[in-house]
């Protein structure tokens, strides 16, 4: 795909595929995941997976994941899980390929950050569908993925805020902005 893909790939190449914990925001957000009102399992895309914490969170609830990430190393170790409770992987550039307008009903971000890309994430989410975002605010090296106070409101400013975390810098000297928003 790309320099970036290959550089992920190399990050993946361990072989190791255990899966993370999901993110805090989609724990401590939990409460807004929607639930079906017809009976139909809910779509739900982990963007920028790596490992698929927080798709295989979301599978193990019963809503059928999507799982999309630059590296096609990552991706193949998540196929290979048994037992394979995430729906579909994809090796994807989700910058030059961003989701459809209203394709997920749950969208969760994290680790993340290409601003270009946070208007096609809002408009993917199917009315009442709900965003979980979590990146970072401090503890980065390239200023270019670290979020302004308050950034992450204004990228989202079309979607209602349900709880939005801001916390100052932990020891270590990170901190990560948390959002959950949804879609009217």
């Amino acid at each position: 795909m790309s320099d970036t893909s290959d550089r992920w790939n190399a990050r993946y190449g361990d072989g190791d595929d255990v899966v993370p914990p999901p993110a805090r925001v989609l724990q401590y957000g939990a409460s807004w995941l929607p639930e079906s009102t017809s009976g139909e399992t809910l779509q739900a895309l982990d963007l920028a997976c790596g490992r698929a914490g927080n798709g295989q969170w979301l599978a193990e609830r019963g809503y059928r994941v999507t799982a999309w990430d630059i590296s096609e190393r990552v991706i193949e170790q998540i196929r290979q899980r048994r037992p394979a409770i995430i729906a579909q992987c994809e090796a994807r550039d989700v910058s030059a390929q961003p989701p459809a307008a209203e394709s997920f009903d749950i969208i969760v971000v994290a680790r993340f950050l290409d601003r270009d890309l946070c208007p096609a994430i809002a408009r993917a989410l199917k009315p009442g569908g709900v965003l979980f975002y979590q990146t970072f605010t401090h503890g980065l090296s390239n200023p270019d993925y670290l979020l302004e106070s308050n950034e992450l409101l204004d990228l989202f400013d079309t979607l209602s805020i349900l709880e939005y975390h801001e916390p100052e810098p932990d020891a270590s000297g990170k901190a990560e902005a948390q959002l959950v928003a949804r879609r009217s």
